[in-house]
């Protein structure tokens, strides 16, 4: 099966496996590296020339001791050096990353004919120099087992960094997925397009939203995920999924959690910009005596890195998650949140709190007139 809007990716995950031993496949939550690793690996060969898949997931792992177990478990199960090749996908690491990063540094020196692909919301080497979908970084570092990024040296290798859809790879992998009454005339594909545009290019958004498809129609789903929280409390009864991708919401709470108390803090806070911002915009409305601004341009940068503030591309171009070639040293580059991670964040700031006090600050902002920029 080909992965719809993927083909390229896929692509350059192959080649990249062929040159280097350890590729990093990272991405905002829901965007699909796990899909893209399983069939990159997938087409590496067929019959006797293909490797010895072995997957570790460590969604469940909490303690380094855990990682380092389960790690070793896998390297039992292996085939001896020069018996026949062998792939590890280590899935789902970003809240042990640092863990992960010893312990593959380490069975990367015993195997010498491993290659290993890891999945992570955040490079294993805490963002610095992640490449885009289509180009790869040299990756070391590591985000802390209790949330939070920081930068440590780790095992060489690649980093993918995999965005989300374009609107017709979007469009498509919904229809895909859709009932076939769905699509039986012109107003329900109108539908489904707009919801595609509201979901913002994340295939696990369109598989939760098709989900839905079985028992309302286009038109009404489209209302729903109109609300600004509607789209974070659509839900998928599955219990072959993980939790963490049951829903929007359940996804974004994971990144969460991920981040230290002053990440959180900025993502609720830049919740309340309506359009593109700029790290410099982020200081005047966000920096206070819990946020210094001195402190603020790591925290804008982490964020980055985890996804929750895109990167827009010059001329207009949707919007790219995440710290793409080194966009994330860049504070003259306009970001955005997509639609459900402002709308979560959002949410964070009104149990803090604080959403009166800082859409005024927002609404200041805007009085200001900046002559850089976009919007």
């Amino acid at each position: 099966m080909t992965l719809i809007g993927r083909r390229a990716d896929t692509a350059r995950l192959g080649e990249l496996l062929r040159d280097t031993r350890l590729v990093t496949v990272t991405g905002p939550g829901g965007v699909g590296k796990s899909a893209l690793a399983a069939e990159a690996i997938g087409r590496l060969g067929r019959g006797r020339s293909a490797p010895e898949v072995l997957r570790v997931d460590m969604a469940p792992v909490r303690e380094a001791a855990a990682v380092h177990r389960r790690l070793a478990e896998a390297a039992r199960r292996l085939p001896e050096s020069g018996w026949r090749a062998a792939v590890l996908l280590v899935d789902t690491c970003e809240h042990v990353a640092g863990a992960v990063v010893d312990g593959l540094e380490a069975l990367l020196r015993q195997r010498t004919g491993l290659r290993v692909v890891v999945t992570s919301r955040v490079p294993l080497g805490g963002g610095a120099g992640a490449a885009a979908a289509g180009g790869a970084a040299s990756s070391g570092g590591a985000a802390s087992a209790g949330g939070g990024v920081r930068r440590r040296p780790g095992p060489r290798g690649a980093t993918l960094r995999l965005e989300p859809l374009a609107p017709d790879d979007s469009v498509a992998l919904l229809e895909s997925l859709a009932p076939h009454d769905a699509l039986a005339d012109d107003a329900g594909r109108e539908a489904l397009h707009a919801t595609c545009d509201l979901l913002e290019g994340l295939p696990l958004a369109a598989r939760i939203a098709a989900s839905q498809l079985a028992r309302q129609r286009p038109d009404r789903l489209l209302e729903r995920i109109s609300r600004p929280a509607g789209c974070l409390d659509l839900a998928v009864e599955e219990p072959r999924w993980p939790a963490r991708q049951r829903s929007l919401r359940a996804s974004l709470r994971w990144t969460h959690r991920l981040l230290t108390p002053a990440e959180q803090l900025l993502w609720a806070r830049c919740a309340v910009f309506p359009g593109t911002f700029r790290l410099p915009d982020a200081a005047r409305v966000c920096a206070d005596e819990r946020l210094p601004a001195p402190a603020l341009p790591a925290v804008f940068r982490a964020l980055q890195r985890q996804g929750v503030l895109a990167v827009r591309e010059r001329g207009g171009g949707r919007a790219i998650a995440g710290a793409a070639a080194g966009a994330a040293d860049r504070p003259d580059r306009p970001v955005r949140m997509v639609r459900p991670v402002r709308a979560y964040g959002m949410e964070q700031l009104v149990r803090l709190g604080e959403e009166a006090a800082f859409q005024r600050r927002c609404l200041d902002w805007t009085m200001v007139p900046d002559e850089g920029s976009e919007d």
